[in-house]
């Protein structure tokens, strides 16, 4: 009997315990008991769940095994390779791969929620201190930074500020400006604090909030972050892996990737500089390094770029974890830089200052962001891995953000050697230029540029002597001699000469022909090599001119329109000048052949009461408005002794016929015929006649 109980009360304890574990189990996976946001949710957490595992391999030859496993894109973690045993975070497909190949790994730790880790971290018998931020409470106090801050503090959704696609969850990318002006966009130097490229390195989002508390409740009162923030533009973004980060909270906190199917792609492998080089990530879309299908193929590597590209970041510090050591220059196995010795001391300094004591080391891989920032901008960038875990405990988060601070303001601090601005010499218009050092190779194809805003341009130079050279299309190039010293922090502004090669030769289009005394249109245009607006020089042939009319832009068709007044063939020719002054050549000549009426007079007939004369235009123009007059002179003329009249028009070839007045009288007389039109044709007939009351007989043959 007594056994049977016992039988029966381990079967109703057991019964109640997978019970209460299956709820468990539900509730973490929806992520409901932890009263996550709909931003905090996983999208499609089915597509991932192979849950990570941190694993030891004890082996003889652990620092051979560790570079062939590397360099087949298994994460292995730096720090942990000994003479005997490497560790490992690997997911459950790779740990099958480990076993298949004859390793015995023993697993450390299983992924799971770090929410359930930091609930387990809080109990005893005080108060758990505050955990680690999700993405909803970082994206609150970034959000709180500019509601206090106002002036100086702004949070910019980057995804929409530059038109590139959410991540693949559907996630914007914000970061905060810091700058005395952070509605203005100043010509200032630029500094970026990034974080997160890897979702489980969840102390790195620490150490940016920490700076952007620092920069904005110090300021006014610190001298030395007042002065840095009025004149600096500070952009800090804390999570640039939103996705994978809310998996680390809600699925498996040694998520590295980011969400893309089928398991993700390393960001921090995704950039373009070496991305096809040996010395990238993995093309294994299941390893953890993996690299991505394409150079900058995922959102926030497309952000990142375009960001860059707007700001032109004069520092860039890109915040991981873990191992205290600041990384530099490009992986030395693939590419080297002319700048490697200075690059490399560079980084001691700076580790020093974040507290790593000089501790230093080559880049990963390559593929990163910072590699891809000094290749592209010329940014004096680098790459700190802090801490010594991926998730240390949060105090331990928040001592090691006040740890690497002032290294942080050390490199806002480093002057920076050469720096300037290039702009146009005459309009003093910023100019994006090209800058080359000449005689100092750089085999990878590194560009230095001015940024189009201002015209700034920064160089991060070592000491030495150096022949600089400025130049940009259109303008003629530059090279000025610079000597730099260790502390230099000179200023080279640029005012570069347009090349101002002269407009085209003008092409002329229209009428051929035309009267004497019309007005006829012609079009005019030309183009100029700079785009500038231009000035036309034309004359007509006749000996009239306009003098520079304008101005004009470039490539437009302009009418301009010209009267002849006398017959003739004339030619027509014109020059440009583009806004610079620079004058063009001649433009071939267009003829117009300009014709005029020619009046003739036609006989004088007689009879009844008046006398009919005859106008001829023989001409090869229309005759408009021909004043003529019929005279008698001699015998006696009581009436019609003079009559006048203008005909309006008569066609070229075309002839009119025109009357005196009443005519009474007697005796011989002589008739006379006068005709003029407006451009000087005219013409005259007399002929003789007798006048018998109203009858007047004119002499056929003309005689008088």
């Amino acid at each position: 009997m007594k056994k049977n109980m016992e039988k029966k009360i381990k079967f109703v304890l057991g019964l109640a315990i997978c019970i209460l574990f299956v709820t468990t189990a539900f509730s973490v996976s929806t992520g409901e008991s932890y009263g996550t946001t709909n931003d905090e949710t996983e999208s499609d957490t089915n597509a991932f769940s192979y849950t990570s595992s941190h694993i030891r391999i004890d082996i003889p030859n652990a620092q051979t095994v560790a570079s062939k496993l590397k360099f087949d894109g298994f994460d292995v973690l730096r720090g942990t390779v000994t003479t005997t045993s490497l560790e490992l975070i690997v997911t459950s497909g790779e740990l099958i791969q480990l076993e298949e190949q004859g390793y015995k790994p023993v697993t450390l730790e299983k992924g799971r929620p770090l929410r359930e880790i930091q609930a387990e971290r809080g109990k005893g018998p005080l108060p758990p201190p505050p955990g680690y931020p999700d993405l909803t409470q970082i994206y609150a106090e970034m959000n709180a930074a500019e509601t206090t801050y106002p002036s100086i503090c702004k949070v910019v959704d980057l995804t929409t500020t530059y038109g590139v696609s959410p991540t693949f969850e559907g996630r914007n990318l914000y970061a905060v400006k810091i700058s005395d002006n952070v509605d203005q966009d100043e010509d200032e130097p630029t500094f970026l604090m990034v974080s997160c490229h890897h979702a489980r390195e969840t102390v790195t989002p620490v150490i940016a909030l920490y700076a952007i508390e620092q920069l904005t409740t110090e300021y006014g009162s610190d001298p030395q972050i007042t002065t840095l923030v009025d004149e600096y533009e500070i952009w800090i973004s804390p999570v640039w892996n939103p996705d994978g980060y809310v998996h680390v909270f809600n699925v498996n906190n040694m998520w590295r990737k980011n969400k893309r199917p089928p398991d993700g792609v390393d960001l921090n492998r995704n950039y373009p500089f070496g991305w096809n080089g040996g010395c990238s990530g993995s093309t294994d879309p299941y390893s953890e390094t993996y690299k991505g299908p394409s150079s900058a193929s995922e959102p926030e590597t497309q952000t990142m770029i375009a960001f860059s590209n707007d700001r032109h970041f004069t520092k860039v510090v890109d915040y991981h974890s873990s191992g205290r050591e600041v990384l530099w220059g490009y992986d030395s196995y693939c590419h080297s830089h002319p700048f490697d010795s200075f690059l490399q001391s560079e980084a001691v300094q700076l580790s020093i200052a974040s507290g790593y004591g000089g501790s230093i080391r080559g880049p990963s891989a390559e593929g990163e962001n910072y590699e891809w920032q000094l290749w592209t901008n010329g940014s004096y960038g680098n790459l700190i891995e802090t801490h010594t875990q991926f998730q240390p405990s949060y105090s331990s988060a928040q001592a090691e953000a006040a740890l690497v601070w002032p290294g942080a303001l050390w490199m806002l601090e480093r002057s920076i050697p050469l720096s300037g601005h290039v702009t146009d010499s005459i309009t003093g218009q910023p100019l994006e230029a090209t800058i080359n050092l000449i005689g100092v190779t750089f085999p990878n194809g590194e560009v230095f540029k001015s940024e189009s805003s201002f015209g700034r341009y920064h160089l991060f130079l070592p000491a030495g002597d150096y022949t600089i050279n400025f130049s940009a299309p259109d303008y003629t190039n530059q090279s000025h001699q610079v000597t730099i010293t260790p502390d230099s922090a000179e200023i080279l502004d640029i005012l570069l000469v347009r090349d101002n090669n002269p407009p085209d030769a003008p092409d002329i289009d229209g009428p051929t022909k035309g009267d004497v005394g019309k007005e006829y249109e012609f079009t005019i245009m030309t183009t100029d090599p700079l785009n500038e607006d231009v000035y036309y020089w034309i004359e007509w042939g006749d000996g009239t001119i306009e003098e520079w009319i304008g101005p004009y832009a470039s490539g437009d068709n302009i009418t301009i329109s010209h009267t002849w007044t006398e017959k003739g063939t004339y030619s027509i020719r014109g020059k440009a000048k583009n806004a610079l002054n620079a004058e063009g050549a001649w433009s071939g000549p267009f003829n117009i052949t300009i014709f005029a009426p020619e009046l003739d007079a036609g006989f004088i007939t007689g009879g009844l009461l008046k006398v009919n004369a005859v106008i001829k235009n023989i001409g090869g123009a229309e005759a408009t408005d021909v004043d003529w007059s019929i005279t008698l002179e001699g015998g006696i003329i009581l009436l019609g002794r003079e009559t006048t009249g203008t005909t309006p028009s008569i066609p070229d070839g075309g002839e009119a016929i025109v009357s005196s007045s009443l005519i009474l009288g007697f005796g011989i007389t002589k008739i006379t015929f006068t005709m003029e039109e407006p451009h000087g044709s005219s013409d005259i007939r007399e002929q003789g006649a007798k006048v018998f009351l109203i009858f007047i007989k004119v002499d056929p043959s003309g005689g008088i």
